[in-house]
């Protein structure tokens, strides 16, 4: 009989048994449950913690990023750290540990590498004569368990953490603070050298104010706006004077909404207190400025952009609230379609390419490309942006703040940014031919170029950048996709009821809907009706047929065509198709989308028959008109 099947046969697990990974038959067993070892995505799949619909997207971003498969399920929001860990636990029988309760000692440090632990995401938690309880993200990585048993010649008990506090454990227990040090001590002193700090920016700390005992009202009526506003979940706080009052408005969901009325006898003072939180000149109130603060409030901080506009009533101040907490919105939740989200993973998959982002301002441009960013920074690329300002700030990108004022543009930082060796570069907004020409340029030269525009449409998008002067064939050659986007309301779920169709001669003209929802309204959000926002998206994936029509300047109606036939919807056909989802509703799109978006909808109403979808194209009308 083969050896090999003996002991195997010999050594085989009983359910909820640890496989046996001593020195003599480590080797043997590595190879085997290496080959035999159950997948994480069925484990999780198992316990019901995905579906197999995330699972398959998360396999397909997988493709494209070098990460592991639990990773990027925890990055899209499908389950948690804790989640994984405890059904990876409960499924191989293996106990939960919190690495944060156990303290290393020095015996424990060397037997592992520092270089190891970093990379494989181990720890080793305790010794007992010849067995070593070591702490893993993966307890299925059996090739990482039996290399370390060769190494270390002890018997290993793995235990499982989760991922975040097994890397804060290591970084307390293995970080490079010593190595460091050891070469700074062999580096020169330069005595002759001397740093000058500018004055630190105040950071604004509620609790302090608060506390305060001798703070006065306006202090305590601006703190209460802010703070407020943050738990309206606004996005911005409009303070704007009138003839006998000034007013204190709330954007939320991208409406403005009248919360306070104060006495115009203290707009001065609150407008003064607002310039000293942001560093503005309060003497200064002839001319607009802009200024900066930071706010803790609990457990959120809060990045606050300020600016000032004199009027014929006083300054208008207007505050914009970045929420470092939530600046960062996981790829599934920005409401892409699936058909488009197979499009864009296949464009940021590629080496070199643009990847043009347009709609108007506050339709989630920047957002967008900041999750994209999120999924694609990784250890191999160097990422870089260039924006005006910098709204979120997350590690392991490089950004850049743009300044007008001392020359530095976009075009100027760009030029920069190419020697600095980028894989992939965002340019916050193309405005004029020399930061245009630039990014085309990189994105022919090996770089994947990511950027927005100010345009109504896909198509509209490629005749902008050749009206601004870029040749046609630039644009073709350069140009990988355009991905235009408007925010919608979505309907608020504590008061979703279903309703009666509307009576709307435009519904009848479209794609029948079943059932209509909409918000009754409730204090959860604010007797709206719309709790939230979903972005609505039309892509125009630039193919063979479409690069050759803009090469030879065709027409926009020429390109729309051919976008159409490759099968594009337009913004108000995923607006639709989003109401028919019970997502929005039919109010908040025609609000939203142009009346242009749904004239090409009537113009291309798609019905089936026979299972076969066939155009039905009603009279012509021009599809750019505004009227």
């Amino acid at each position: 009989m083969d050896p090999k099947k003996v002991l195997l046969l010999s050594n085989k697990d009983t359910p909820g048994q640890r496989p046996d990974f001593s020195r003599k038959n480590a080797g043997l067993q590595r190879d085997i449950l290496f080959k035999q070892r159950k997948r994480i995505s069925d484990i999780l799949m198992e316990a019901g913690l995905i579906t197999q619909h995330q699972l398959d997207h998360a396999l397909m971003l997988q493709k494209s990023k070098h990460k592991r498969l639990g990773k990027i399920l925890v990055e899209l929001a499908y389950v948690t750290e804790t989640q994984i860990a405890e059904a990876l636990a409960k499924q191989l029988s293996l106990p939960f540990v919190d690495c944060s309760k156990y303290r290393l000692t020095v015996e424990l440090k060397k037997l592992i590498p520092r270089e190891i632990v970093q990379k494989k995401l181990v720890l080793p938690l305790q010794l007992d004569e010849k067995s070593l309880t070591l702490a893993m993200a993966d307890p299925l990585d059996y090739e990482t368990i039996g290399e370390i048993t060769f190494m270390t010649d002890l018997n290993i008990k793995h235990v499982v953490a989760c991922e975040s506090n097994l890397t804060e454990a290591i970084e307390k227990n293995f970080g490079a603070e010593e190595h460091v040090w050891d070469l700074l001590k062999d580096m020169p002193k330069f005595e002759e050298v001397e740093f000058k700090k500018d004055s630190p920016e105040e950071e604004i700390s509620v609790q302090s104010l608060y506390k305060s005992s001798e703070a006065p009202a306006i202090v305590k009526l601006v703190t209460m706006i802010i703070v407020d506003a943050i738990q309206s979940r606004a996005s911005d706080i409009h303070i704007e004077p009138r003839e006998k009052y000034m007013l204190v408005r709330y954007r939320v969901d991208g409406e403005l909404r009248d919360i306070l009325r104060v006495p115009k006898n203290v707009q001065s003072p609150v407008t003064s207190r607002i310039k000293i939180i942001s560093n503005m000149d309060i003497t200064n109130r002839r001319l607009p400025q802009d200024g900066n603060s930071y706010m803790k409030l609990g457990e959120k901080e809060v990045d606050l952009r300020i600016s000032t506009l004199p009027s014929i009533y006083g300054e208008k101040v207007v505050m914009r609230l970045l929420n470092r907490n939530t600046g960062l919105i996981p790829v599934t939740y920005l409401g892409i379609p699936e058909n488009i989200l197979k499009q864009l993973i296949e464009i940021f998959s590629q080496p070199q390419g643009m990847l043009l982002v347009t709609g108007p301002t506050g339709g989630g441009k920047t957002t967008t490309l900041y999750a994209w960013l999120n999924q694609l920074r990784s250890e191999t690329e160097n990422i870089i942006t260039v924006e005006n300002p910098v709204e979120y700030k997350f590690d392991g990108v490089t950004q850049v703040s743009v300044n007008d004022t001392v020359g530095y543009t976009f075009a100027t930082a760009l030029r920069s940014i190419l020697r600095q060796d980028p894989d992939i570069i965002m340019v916050g907004e193309i405005r004029d031919l020399e930061t245009a020409e630039i990014a085309i340029r990189a994105a022919l030269t090996g770089h994947l170029v990511l950027s927005t525009l100010h345009t109504n449409d896909t198509v509209s998008t490629v005749t902008r950048l050749v009206d601004i002067g870029i040749p046609n064939f630039l644009v073709s050659s350069s140009v990988s996709g355009v991905l235009a986007q408007r925010l919608v309301r979505r309907i608020c779920p504590k008061c979703k009821v279903e309703v009666e169709p509307p009576n709307n001669q435009i519904c009848k003209d479209l794609p029948p809907i079943e059932r209509f929802y909409q918000g009754k309204g409730c204090s959860h959000c604010y007797y709206t009706g719309y709790y939230g926002q979903i972005g609505v998206f039309e892509f125009l994936k630039i193919n063979t047929r479409i690069r050759r029509l803009i090469a030879k300047s065709a027409y926009e109606d020429d390109l729309w065509d051919a976008a159409r036939e490759s099968g594009m919807k337009t913004l108000f056909e995923d607006a639709w198709d989003k109401v028919r989802e019970g997502v929005t509703t039919i109010e908040e799109v025609m609000a939203k989308i142009p009346e242009q978006f749904i004239e090409k909808m009537e113009r291309s109403h798609i019905s089936k028959e026979n299972d076969k979808e066939i155009l039905i194209s009603p009279q012509e009308k021009d599809p750019y008109s505004w009227h």
